[in-house]
């Protein structure tokens, strides 16, 4: 029998859970003010560079600052601070004895300077320091700096943390990431096109439009829009780097997490694109000695729950994710004795509850390793296989890919964490690429709890292609709804120092062609999940070697000097096949949660 299978026994015979229930907050403290006051200002930066605020400050009346020293919530948009913004709720927080910094990047919204330097810059990383510094030693402060927000407004947290502020008490990062190549620009070495056309297309947009509005800062926007209008568009800087460099290395959180000396709360959800990076950085953050650090994951898209962006995905019984990060923000900026959040709290999906555990992955994971098998290849040519005990060396599987024949694919979440809605459409749709490995129904709960790898041996008539890894759940009416997905181009397989079977990482640094025909072990991430597959479900796999709109079919190295020159090199179209049985077998490493 499977293994997984005599974990599901397990399960029945009612194995004992290590970690009880911790509550945790359902709704916002009480208020302790009536009102808010708010001021628009500018904050000036160590090179000169003038920076729009508005600062929300407590208030008795709403005519004034309510009298004394206040922890400041900072937070740092693109998207222009009296918009849209992406951060702390003013409001809630001043109501509650907290003062709200919100403040416009160098280059958008109110503030001078350009784009020239890109988003996440050492430069903004500066600024991010000089601004904790001035909120953190004003008269009205208690020089208790925190910060709040999520995306881009989460990355300016782990960016400004890095440069260890004297006054920064706790931050509290929200859908950001480790990476901003692996995570945002190229997951797996693939360029992530419709997320890229949309996401670098927004950048700089909501903030170019949002000026500020008191009077007194006129003539200095006056200069912000004239230096803002001269910078270099953001997208130039991702198109002429293909390949992880140093370029996105200075820009990512992930390559000086020991300089983060503060508390964190990191918080996402399971259908947002940047969930993998969020807890590759939870996890290096748990290596600081006697630094807290908590993880929120509950179950929503990068856009939030709930129509118009994410409409059919709306799951019931989510935490008041706002009511725990003021929880935490009241214990390390303003020292009260407060309930401890849960080290880790992971949604359950389809289950509507949560896991409360003690790090991650999760100590009750059992990394279950599961082989693929050969199956028959049905009349439309689907290789269906099964995923079983390991079967004997020497079979094989193919498909035929040709990844520029157009659109085949519907949206993932990495396409949607811009613009477009995000609707998870039912797999069947795409039933008829590449090859697909099932589970017989299971006949208890299966909850997997962590994340999942990909061992695939398989070889390709060209010398690159790509592969996309996608894990659904299956209902016993056929449906297929999608769990997770992973994906590498084949020519970067490489993989990267600190690489483990149960979290394999590339470099994604320099292409190594395959020679044709010959089979190569690639390792391959499928994002981590918290899903449990009901009676009667069966858990599948499929792998397919096209994935338009979401993946861009092959690679664009832009010169700038000559962009008509610049060389777009094409994925070919190939037969795949992948080998099953032996000591090295394609196979899929599970995290069975056995309590």
């Amino acid at each position: 029998m499977p293994r997984i299978f005599l974990v599901v026994v397990a399960l029945l015979l009612g194995v004992p859970s290590a970690h009880a229930a911790v509550a945790v907050p359902t709704s916002l403290p009480p208020a302790t003010y009536p009102s808010t006051y708010s001021k628009q200002q500018w904050i000036t930066m160590d090179d000169g560079v003038k920076l729009g605020a508005t600062i929300t400050f407590p208030s008795q009346t709403g005519s004034a600052p309510a009298p004394g020293r206040f922890p400041v919530i900072l937070s740092m948009t693109p998207y222009g601070r009296d918009g849209i913004c992406g951060c702390a709720p003013a409001t809630d927080f001043a109501q509650r004895g907290f003062a709200v910094a919100v403040v416009d990047v160098r280059g958008t919204g109110g503030s001078q300077g350009n784009l020239d330097q890109n988003y996440f810059s050492p430069r903004e990383a500066r600024d991010g320091y000089d601004l904790v510094e001035y909120l953190g030693t004003q008269p009205w402060s208690t020089g208790k700096v925190g910060m709040s927000g999520g995306s881009y407004v989460g990355i300016t947290q782990y960016k400004t943390a890095e440069t260890d502020p004297p006054h920064l008490a706790a931050i509290a990062p929200d859908e950001a990431l480790a990476d901003i190549y692996n995570d945002a620009y190229a997951p797996g070495g693939i360029p992530s096109l419709s997320f890229d056309a949309q996401y670098l297309a927004v950048q700089g947009g909501p903030g170019l439009v949002t000026p500020n509005t008191d009077a007194s800062m006129v003539p200095g926007t006056i200069t912000a829009k004239q230096e803002q209008a001269t910078g270099k568009p953001i997208a130039f800087d991702y198109l002429e780097n293909p390949f992880e460099d140093a370029f996105y290395w200075d820009r990512s959180p992930i390559t000086q997490v020991s300089k983060i000396r503060v508390p964190v709360f990191v918080e996402d959800g399971w259908r947002d694109a940047f969930q993998a990076g969020d807890i590759r950085m939870f996890e290096a953050l748990e290596g600081r000695r006697g630094v807290p650090t908590y993880l929120n994951m509950g179950p929503c898209t990068h856009k939030g729950c709930g129509g118009p962006l994410a409409p059919t995905d709306n799951p019931p019984g989510q935490d008041n994710v706002e009511a725990q990060e003021m929880l935490f923000d009241q214990r390390y900026l303003m020292g009260k004795k407060v309930p401890t959040l849960p080290r880790v709290r992971l949604y359950d999906q389809p289950s509507n509850g949560y896991i409360d555990t003690s790090a991650w992955p999760p100590p009750e994971a059992t990394f279950t390793r599961e082989y693929l098998g050969h199956g028959t290849l049905g009349a439309a040519g689907l290789g269906t296989g099964s995923i079983t005990g390991q079967p004997a060396a020497g079979s094989t599987a193919s498909y035929f890919t040709n990844p520029s024949a157009g659109f085949s694919m519907s949206l993932d979440e990495q396409g949607t964490v811009a613009i477009s809605p995000y609707v998870p459409t039912d797999q069947r749709l795409e039933e008829t690429q590449g090859l697909t490995w099932r589970t017989a129904p299971v006949t208890a709960p299966l909850t997997l709890a962590g994340p999942v790898a990909l061992h695939l041996v398989a070889s390709s008539s060209a010398t690159d292609t790509d592969w996309f890894a996608k894990l659904a759940d299956v209902a016993p009416d056929g449906s297929e709804s999608i769990v997770s997905e992973g994906q590498l181009r084949a020519s970067l397989r490489a993989l990267a120092p600190g690489s483990t079977p149960q979290e394999p990482l590339q470099s994604l640094t320099t292409p190594q062609p395959l020679v044709p025909g010959r089979f190569y072990d690639f390792d391959i991430a499928i994002p981590p999940t918290a899903y449990t597959f009901e009676p009667g479900h069966r858990l599948q796999l499929r792998l397919t070697s096209n994935n338009l709109p979401n993946g861009l079919p092959g690679t664009l190295d832009l010169n700038l000097s000559d962009p008509a020159a610049s060389p777009f090199v094409p994925i070919p179209p190939a037969t795949d096949t992948v080998r099953f049985g032996g000591p090295d077998a394609t196979s899929l490493l599970l995290p069975v949660r056995t309590g």
